[in-house]
């Protein structure tokens, strides 16, 4: 016996929306693994239990065709190294890779702002002290 269910969110009128479930930090890498394990007959999936785009369109499907994949290593369908796949580059759209911007490729730290900060202001005063009480003479 299979069964599955549909809902659709739009509808609910509780459903605020969001990009996924909020967890302290640390919890997927302890028990990550643990939300997509089944029970008995009973497979989880959904964007929570997605190794990537978790909380996103993308991390729904691939859960949904892991759980589909591992339904099938049960039933003798597939082999259990089928279960893990990564997804195929898509055929239709050619994915680029990002460039950086300046500001993304050298933002600092925040030690490494601080340092920038207190050295620009100790030059900047320094060549306001300096501009102001210069007592140059030039002599011929």
């Amino acid at each position: 016996f299979i069964h599955y269910e549909e809902k659709n969110w739009m509808e609910d009128e509780y459903a605020g929306g969001c990009y996924t479930t909020v967890y302290a930090p640390g919890f997927f890498t302890r028990y990550g693994k643990v939300l997509r394990e089944p029970i008995g007959k009973l497979h989880f999936a959904g964007t929570e239990t997605a190794t990537h785009w978790s909380g996103y369109m993308d991390g729904a499907v691939e859960a949904g065709e892991r759980a589909a994949r591992e339904i099938l290593c049960k039933m003798g369908k597939i082999t259990e190294d089928k279960i893990w796949l990564p997804e195929p580059p898509s055929k239709d759209v050619v994915a680029e890779p990002m460039e950086k911007t300046f500001f993304e490729e050298y933002t600092p730290s925040i030690s490494g702002l601080l340092k920038i900060m207190t050295f620009s202001t100790f030059v900047g005063l320094a060549s306001f002290v300096f501009m102001q009480y210069k007592t140059f003479t030039i002599e011929f």
